[in-house]
């Protein structure tokens, strides 16, 4: 049951801090652009999934190894 606790404390301390906001922020505004720029319903849906996806993996990513250099 701790370890559980410690896993959500974990993902609690990488959603404050500015730097996951930040690569999320930018993350919506890329896949934002490619909604405006690409035609069609369904082609910027397929092009933005895995771009969302990327740009929050390293969005968490950054965050991550800012925590573990302190």
């Amino acid at each position: 049951m701790l370890g559980i606790l410690d896993f959500f404390a974990a993902i609690f301390d990488l959603v404050v801090y500015w730097r996951m906001w930040v690569g999320l922020a930018i993350t919506a505004l890329v896949c934002w652009l490619l909604f405006v720029a690409l035609p069609g319903p369904t082609a910027p849906w397929m092009v933005c999934l895995p771009v969302g996806v990327v740009g929050a993996f390293f969005a968490f990513r950054w965050q991550h190894r800012a925590d573990s250099a302190r």
